[in-house]
């Protein structure tokens, strides 16, 4: 297995691993072709992809990120830019995290997440703020960002409601909620 960045040559195996891992349809290829070209800023670029290079690189698992500036919301369009503490333009965003089964409780994870962090560094971004799956089985989604240090900001219920996709949670509509989170840069 390999980590590495996220590339436009991997849009079609990205799109079939989230269709199987988080529900058809929650990312289509045009939107994962907008994410990312908005992952790179600077020449650096914030989105990593894990890769079996034995396996055709074969995709099982996804860490989608963006630069600050270049993102304004996340797949729901609730924000509370008043408890951040930085203005939008000094944050990065921690789109989504999403591991094959067969790879989860490895280290992928946060393997995955340390080269997103890395890379906002490099770009001088003050935080990361991202919206974690509440619902997630054994509240992994949570546990594992608060973790690595991410503070706990404001849940949002039904934040996934309008995205048009089957959630392998509840069907669709979505009805999960979302913890915004942050974590502080140095």
């Amino acid at each position: 297995m390999k980590i590495r960045e996220f590339q436009k040559l991997d849009i079609k195996n990205v799109k079939s691993f989230c269709d199987a891992n988080i529900g058809k349809d929650y990312y289509s290829e045009v939107e994962l072709e907008d994410s990312q070209r908005r992952s790179e800023k600077n020449g650096v670029v914030t989105s990593f992809v894990l890769v079996d290079e034995q396996d055709n690189n074969k995709i099982h698992g996804l860490r989608l990120c963006y630069p600050p500036g270049q993102w304004d919301h996340g797949k729901g369009k609730k924000l509370s830019p008043e408890l951040w503490g930085h203005d939008l333009a000094n944050l990065g965003y921690f789109q989504s995290l999403f591991l094959s089964s067969d790879v989860q409780g490895q280290g992928w994870g946060p393997k995955l997440s340390e080269r997103a962090i890395e890379a906002l560094k490099t770009l001088h971004a003050r935080g990361i703020l991202t919206h974690c799956w509440k619902e997630s089985p054994a509240n992994s989604s949570f546990k594992y960002l608060n973790k690595i240090g991410f503070k706990t900001l404001k849940e949002h219920p039904d934040y996934w409601i309008d995205v048009k996709y089957v959630c392998t949670r509840d069907g669709y509509p979505c009805r999960c909620t979302a913890i915004e989170m942050i974590l502080e840069l140095k």
